[in-house]
């Protein structure tokens, strides 16, 4: 079973190099944009396809759907959110390191191994779905370096592995295993 994942496209905040964690906002005008010009470039096929419920993952599924010419229901997936980055949402990025990299501590900050187990239960949830088929699951920058990590790459730092929106990450699921296979950029 092959799933490909990929960031959802831009907002505002992302735009400006703030947090937003589980601030629900739409994309961007320009995200919207952004978000044309990499699915009408990228020449995959998907039997089914995930998203995060938070309206900037939904969106971005919804135009990769157009796309990628599926017509099926994008199902949501609620372990796909984005970490509760707590009172660090709104704040540049760059203040959240010495939290995400475990320097400081912040009550409600979803803590590492916490999402990796709920991304972990997101990925169990969608396996039966999974059978002999190709998946996409559009999702955010934290949830993807999840997915890597319990992929079993070794060199993933949630504060400083950086995964753009046109990253498209490439795994193999089976019963047994989860694994990384590749990572490109979508060429807009």
């Amino acid at each position: 079973m092959k799933i490909y994942a990929i960031r959802h496209s831009l907002t505002q905040l992302n735009e400006e190099k703030k947090i937003q964690g589980r601030i629900d906002l739409p994309l961007s005008t320009y995200g919207i944009t952004h978000a044309h010009g990499i699915f009408s470039k990228l020449d995959i096929s998907v039997d089914i396809m995930f998203a995060s419920p938070l309206i900037r993952a939904h969106q971005t599924a919804m135009i990769a759907a157009h796309y990628l010419q599926y017509e099926k229901p994008i199902t949501l997936i609620q372990d796909f959110i984005e970490r509760d980055f707590s009172s660090l949402d709104l704040l540049p990025v760059s203040e959240s390191k010495p939290v995400v990299r475990g320097e400081v501590s912040l009550e409600g900050y979803e803590s590492d191994q916490r999402l990796l187990k709920r991304v972990n239960k997101g990925l169990s949830t969608i396996k039966n779905d999974l059978n002999n088929v190709t998946g996409l699951i559009v999702c955010h920058a934290h949830v993807l370096k999840a997915l890597l990590i319990l992929a079993g790459e070794k060199n993933i730092s949630f504060a400083d592995t950086i995964i753009m929106h046109d990253d498209l990450l490439e795994f193999e699921l089976d019963a047994k295993t989860f694994k990384f296979k590749s990572m490109k950029k979508v060429k807009k």
